[in-house]
């Protein structure tokens, strides 16, 4: 799953095929297809959940406690699928 962090207004959400952009307006991004998204904006973070490990998480959710950690990491600023708009060729 790809998500977007603006270094600004501190928000983070998740892309669709429609562009979304965080609430101060500064970074926004949206999925080409299943697989290949564009974001722009010079505060704009790609990050990514392994879905696999966010399915297991979500399946073994504790009553109580600290809860169930799954795999998240930043995305590489060259990476084939998540484009930044001003680096599109």
């Amino acid at each position: 799953m790809k998500l977007l962090m603006c270094l600004q207004c501190h928000d983070i959400f998740n892309l669709s095929l429609e562009e979304k952009t965080c609430g101060c307006g500064l970074t926004r991004g949206k999925y080409i297809d299943q697989l290949n998204a564009t974001y722009s904006g010079k505060h704009a973070i790609p990050l990514g959940f392994t879905n696999t490990s966010l399915i297991k998480a979500i399946q073994n959710q504790p009553t109580n406690g600290l809860g169930e950690p799954f795999t998240a990491f930043v995305i590489p600023k060259e990476c084939a699928t998540f484009v930044k708009e001003d680096e599109v060729k």
